[in-house]
């Protein structure tokens, strides 16, 4: 669309993106600067809509959108226009906000009524869609979970999503299904900039299928806060995943701030998933997996920091997992601070546990094949601990290639380094533990070992 002949273009060097040109356009003039705004006051929508920087070609809008009639709005306008909402007015829905075609959504503030349940306030199932500078609001206080929607749901790719706020929501604050759409996975997209208070589940889930073999992949998320999870956390990758980055994470009184899961079906593999710089606050866990062994694997986990945490660092079924830069801070005690399961090709690196009251072990690896260890340390308050790093053979399998160097644990009440073997036809073969400030335990003595170079 073009401006009309009898108008003089927009002048680039004038247009100030993002403001208003001088005497609005309302809704009841005749001569509109574009086609688009006559489309719209045909709908009757009580709006007021302007453009800007136009271009003779592009013929695209920027609506400042007024009042209840948002959903008109979305559904007249051409696909990559803007509407911008009004952030002092908070708008009610009773049924969801539909965006089926590329656009982008800016400040917008919606909430859902009082008891209200299994609705979201906003459902996006086109590509290509943003949606910025928001606030949403729901109702996790009335709604039973049995109930329960999450506010913002995003069913294609190529999306962004930033500068929101979620307040209260009965299940999560932003989830993206890989089921919505269907017809093939789910691909690029950016979650940046987010908060969220009282999420009855999680912040962000990326929930790639529920057994549909849809994959979510190449999404980033990033600078994300969460206060308060009463059953989940911060972000969650789950259920068929893959090229998934999370970083940026600040998590509080919640469950965990990042959890990698799957619900049992084959399908629901999680590959490639990288998360970094985490601060987890008051929670059960800073990282946890709750996977069933489907083939999950190459997950790297690095600069970690959870304070008053229970079970800090819980990683299992998953091959090839990459571990660095962890501290556990004052840990209450209840649960392992670090504990691997079942994850072959492990490596684990720069660990520091600091003040504990825990009578376990500090690191526990089980039936982890071809292992690696490289730097575990203890500092502050320590002494209830039974060793610094125990390896436990747990199945009846022939595990090898552990590698243990640069572990410093003094004052423990069984061994620094404690090797052990509580199955019946278990073994390890091939292994080395050298280089260590602490006391080594050997309780396994497998073939073709080497135990040396370790000060006690």
């Amino acid at each position: 669309m073009r401006p009309h002949d009898n108008e003089p273009e927009s002048h680039p060097s004038r247009a100030l993106p993002g403001s208003r040109s001088q005497g609005a356009v309302k809704w009841g003039l005749a001569a509109c600067r574009l086609s688009i705004a006559a489309a719209i006051m045909a709908c009757g929508i009580a709006c007021a809509g302007q453009t800007e920087n136009v271009t003779n070609t592009a013929g695209l809008a920027v609506v400042y959108a007024e009042g209840p009639n948002l959903q008109k709005v979305i559904d007249a306008i051409p696909p990559n226009s803007t509407i911008v909402c009004d952030p002092n007015q908070q708008l009610v829905f009773s049924s969801p906000l539909r965006i089926n075609k590329p656009l982008t959504l800016r400040k917008l503030c919606a909430r859902l009524p009082q008891k209200l349940g299994q609705t979201p306030l906003v459902i996006v199932t086109a590509k290509g869609v943003t949606i910025s500078d928001f606030e949403l609001t729901g109702n996790g206080d009335t709604v039973p979970q049995s109930q329960r929607a999450p506010l913002l749901v995003i069913g294609a790719g190529d999306f962004r999503v930033e500068n929101g706020r979620l307040n209260n929501s009965s299940k999560d604050g932003i989830m993206i299904d890989g089921d919505v759409v269907g017809g093939g996975d789910l691909v690029g997209g950016v979650v940046r900039d987010i908060v969220g208070h009282n999420i009855i589940r999680d912040l962000v889930s990326i929930s790639g299928s529920g057994g549909k073999g849809h994959r979510i992949r190449n999404v980033l998320v990033d600078n994300v806060r969460c206060h308060g999870s009463a059953l989940r956390g911060c972000v969650e990758v789950s259920d068929g995943t893959d090229n998934i980055t999370v970083r940026k994470v600040y998590a509080e009184q919640c469950v965990y701030a990042v959890g990698v899961q799957d619900h049992g079906q084959p399908e629901q593999i999680n590959r490639n998933v990288v998360i970094e710089d985490v601060y987890a606050l008051r929670c059960k866990h800073a990282i946890r997996t709750s996977n069933r062994p489907l083939g999950h694997a190459y997950l790297t986990v690095r600069d970690i920091t959870a304070k008053q945490c229970a079970a800090p660092i819980q990683i299992s079924n998953t091959e090839s997992v990459t571990l660095s830069n962890v501290r556990v801070i004052d840990h209450d005690g209840k649960g392992h601070p670090v504990h691997l399961s079942n994850c072959s090709g492990a490596s684990v690196r720069d660990v520091t546990l600091e003040n504990t009251a825990h009578k376990g072990p500090g690191m526990l690896l089980a039936d982890c094949d071809a292992t690696l260890v490289d730097g575990f340390g203890l500092r502050g308050s320590t002494e209830n601990l039974t060793s610094a790093i125990c390896y436990r053979i747990a199945s009846d399998r022939t595990f090898s290639g552990l590698r243990i160097g640069n572990v410093w644990a003094r004052g423990v009440k069984v061994a620094g380094i404690l090797l052990e073997n509580t199955s019946k036809k278990g073994t390890l073969t091939d292994y080395i533990i050298s280089g260590n400030l602490c006391t080594i335990a050997d309780h396994i003595r497998g073939q073709r070992s080497a135990v040396t170079n370790n000060l006690p």
